[in-house]
């Protein structure tokens, strides 16, 4: 009885420390899929052996272009450790799947998404994809073959900062001193022309420059990299450039007053050699017209 009172306020004295530090239990967040990156066909998610953190930061290995060997790369930012298994139809676990299969299949889909590899061996496989606003998604495979699983190390990377919005007086100063502003708040879903939520405020900034000056009309570019064909591309740009028409007409915009043009890979703000000059390219730009 003694030991079991001993213990109950042995514990009753560390919660009142725990409280009185003002340190509360931390809650899981809840782990969801990634939006960019599918699993192996067929696997399913093993939620309560997986782990999503708002910002947390991971030791990629990368290809040194020099030496032709493994360097690291810390990339910070959001944070998933998803595990997956492939099941027959019985139930049990499909070990059958070679790891050259799985690494295979998770290059293909990197590469139709404008991905790059960035290292493989027989531990792991390493790829990004770039993302619409700017930033790049970073992931690591790892395949267990005799458990049927895979593991996806994935961390979103903060965007670059031009992503940052421009308010209604930022954006007419650059079109009085250069005739043009390049947005990079404006956002689409991947390889689509669909506005995404987060562009509402950059959107709207636009609004109230053209509300605040009823004389201003202006032509909305549409601007890509160079992945993918030129005519793709092109393509691409002019539905983009049209969706952003389309919102702003919305609120009451005459549309004399908007021209919507793709250009596509043609006008490249830097060369698109690297993921952080390609986002440069990928932008809508706003150019003053003469009336």
């Amino acid at each position: 009885m003694k030991i079991r009172a001993g213990i109950f306020a042995l514990v009753s004295i560390m919660t009142l420390m725990i409280l009185a530090a003002g340190v509360a239990p931390a809650l899981a967040q809840p782990v969801t899929e990634h939006p960019l990156i599918r699993p192996f066909p067929g696997a399913v998610l093993h939620e309560r052996s997986s782990v999503q953190q708002n910002f947390d930061a991971y030791d990629f290995q990368v290809k040194n272009p020099q030496t032709g060997r493994a360097d690291t790369r810390t990339v910070k930012g959001e944070y998933r450790r998803l595990l997956y298994y492939l099941y027959r139809e019985d139930g049990s676990r499909n070990t059958s799947v070679s790891r050259v299969e799985y690494f295979e299949n998770f290059k293909a889909a990197a590469i139709a998404k404008s991905g790059e590899i960035k290292w493989e061996d027989s531990r792991g496989l390493v790829f990004t994809i770039p993302r619409e606003d700017g930033g790049l998604t970073w992931c690591r495979v790892e395949v267990s073959v005799g458990a049927g699983s895979t593991t996806l190390i994935i961390i979103d990377e903060q965007p670059l900062a031009t992503t940052l919005e421009f308010g209604s007086a930022q954006m007419m100063a650059a079109l009085d001193a250069d005739g043009k502003v390049a947005l990079y708040g404006i956002l689409f879903d991947y390889d689509k022309a669909t506005l995404q939520q987060a562009s509402d405020k950059q959107l709207q900034e636009v609004l109230t420059l053209l509300h605040t000056n009823p004389d201003l009309a202006l032509e909305i570019q549409g601007h890509t990299d160079s992945d993918g064909s030129a005519a793709y591309n092109l393509e691409l740009s002019q539905r983009r450039a049209e969706s952003v028409r389309n919102y702003l007409l919305l609120f009451g915009v005459a549309p004399s007053r908007l021209e919507a043009t793709g250009y596509g890979e043609k006008m490249p703000m830097a060369p698109n050699d690297t993921p952080e000059n390609k986002a440069k390219n990928r932008r809508v730009e706003l150019v003053r017209l003469a009336r």
